[in-house]
């Protein structure tokens, strides 16, 4: 197994660990105390979060020397569920978009995602029921590579866009709440989709006979068979401090020993009803693509994102 993978596996595992250190008193008793959905007479439910946040640094004179450095981060989150005693549907809508400007540099991109995704389950007992998940994934705008430069054109190369890449994962299985704040989702029947929707990336990894996002030379689409694992932790470590955790891990059937793995890690610290500081941490791996790495060489390896953001948010909802 690749030590990048073992790394993922490591980071993802560790909120769950603490998780399991603070619960040491709970027994299999406790599985019966999980709350089965609950029907009432508003079946149906939604809630549209907005957020802002920002960091700025100026310099004037500073003999330490630096550079000024101004970001802005802006999200939406919809939910639109559904709940009856026997079966629940959840609808979740997550778009980020955030922009850097350091000392003179031109603006560059610091996030931007679409997620899209649905959970729909029927209850079985009081703690697992059987349920089907659909993931997709992609981004608004551009990705470029600011330490590469494009020979045709001297810009910044190009490295991705819109619906290049875009990932659809689906899956269905036995949906099991471990414990009141974490459920884990087993689908052996899955499928993970790419799509590389650009003619001209496509066209520059068959050219460099890579391939661009696990797609082989010339190839813009392919979907794989497999299973998923999807962990949902949300855990309230403190008053006014959240946790949230979600693990998702596809086996390909073809290449069982090549895992696709996303992690995505949020502690939410509230300040109060308007106020926010958020540390985002997301981690991504993939055999199948070449990255570029920090020392030039090409080749799979860890993807790391970390963001500490000062937000201001606003919550509509019935």
């Amino acid at each position: 197994m690749p030590r990048p993978f073992l790394l993922v596996i490591l980071a993802a595992m560790l909120p769950f660990l603490a998780s399991a250190q603070v619960e040491m008193t709970i027994n299999v008793d406790s599985l019966a105390r999980v709350p089965r959905i609950q029907a009432d007479s508003m079946p149906w439910k939604w809630l549209t979060r907005w957020t802002a946040g920002f960091s700025t640094t100026q310099l004037t004179n500073w003999t330490q020397g630096g550079q000024d450095v101004f970001s802005i981060d802006l999200g939406c989150f919809a939910s639109y569920d559904y709940a009856d005693s026997i079966h629940s549907w959840d609808n979740d809508l997550h778009l980020r978009y955030g922009v850097v400007k350091q000392g003179k540099q031109s603006i560059q991109k610091s996030d931007d995602r679409i997620i899209l995704s649905s959970r729909i389950s029927r209850v079985t007992s009081d703690w697992y029921r059987y349920t089907g998940f659909v993931d997709f994934r992609t981004q608004f705008f551009d990705g470029v590579n600011n330490s590469v430069m494009d020979p045709n054109t001297g810009a910044p190369l190009r490295i991705s866009s819109f619906f290049a890449p875009a990932f659809l994962t689906t899956a269905f299985g036995l949906d099991a709440a471990v414990l009141p704040e974490l459920r884990v989702l087993i689908a052996p029947l899955s499928s993970r989709s790419t799509w590389v929707l650009d003619s001209r990336l496509v066209e520059s990894g068959r050219l460099d006979g890579r391939g661009v996002f696990g797609l082989a030379p010339g190839e813009s689409a392919r979907t794989n068979i497999g299973s998923v694992v999807n962990l949902k932790l949300d855990w309230e470590v403190a008053t006014n401090v959240s946790l949230r955790t979600r693990f998702n891990g596809f086996m390909p059937y073809a290449t069982p020993e090549l895992w696709v793995v996303t992690v995505e890690n949020a502690i939410v610290m509230k300040v109060n009803s308007w106020l926010n500081v958020s540390w985002l941490s997301d981690i991504f791996y993939d055999d199948r693509i070449p990255i570029t790495r920090s020392d030039g060489s090409v080749g799979p390896t860890t993807q790391f994102r970390n963001q500490v953001t000062f937000g201001i948010n606003w919550s509509v909802g019935s």
